[in-house]
């Protein structure tokens, strides 16, 4: 837990980005990282949250945080038509690669990582996530090695968003 002062983060030039999609009662999220290959460590920057948003609602949304065009998203592959809407609205997204036992690479590759800076001020949402993130447990309390899909939404999003990094290195 880091504030990023704007000076280093206007210093990044690796920006990964991520959609995990929702519209109620899981939202929408989106967040914006910087993956440091050489320190090993992800920083994850910004994040967008927003419950019962349209695709056009969650676009404008993008644009007025500063997404441009150009700029690749990687989103949750599940939602095909959203993906299709945000092209035809004119962003560079495509959906995450997904395969068997997808989460649990991603999730060890995240916790293989030397660190991961969750800027508090910028990423509120994805802060509570990450502290609050673990195993489930059996009925006497003992973790089992299943990851929940619950309270995960930037979670999700920061897997995409390195999807293409954490996909490579299991290749």
């Amino acid at each position: 837990v880091e504030r990023i002062p704007e000076e280093q983060y206007k210093q990044f030039d690796r920006i990964l980005q991520g959609i995990d999609f929702g519209y109620y009662p899981d939202p929408w999220a989106y967040v914006k990282c910087h993956y440091d290959a050489g320190r090993h460590t992800l920083y994850i920057l910004d994040e967008l949250k927003l419950k019962k948003a349209s695709n056009r609602d969650t676009y404008n949304a993008l644009i007025e945080k500063g997404v441009q065009p150009d700029e690749l998203i990687i989103a949750d592959s599940a939602e095909p038509k959203s993906i299709a809407d945000y092209l035809e609205y004119g962003l560079t997204v495509r959906g995450a690669e997904k395969g068997p036992e997808s989460v649990k690479y991603s999730i060890k590759w995240l916790q293989s990582l030397t660190a991961i800076v969750i800027d508090p001020e910028r990423c509120p949402y994805a802060l509570e996530e990450f502290l609050g993130y673990e195993l489930e447990q059996d009925k006497n309390g003992d973790f089992i090695s299943a990851y929940p899909d619950k309270n995960n939404h930037f979670i999700d999003a920061v897997r995409y968003a390195t999807n293409l990094i954490w996909r490579r290195r299991g290749q």
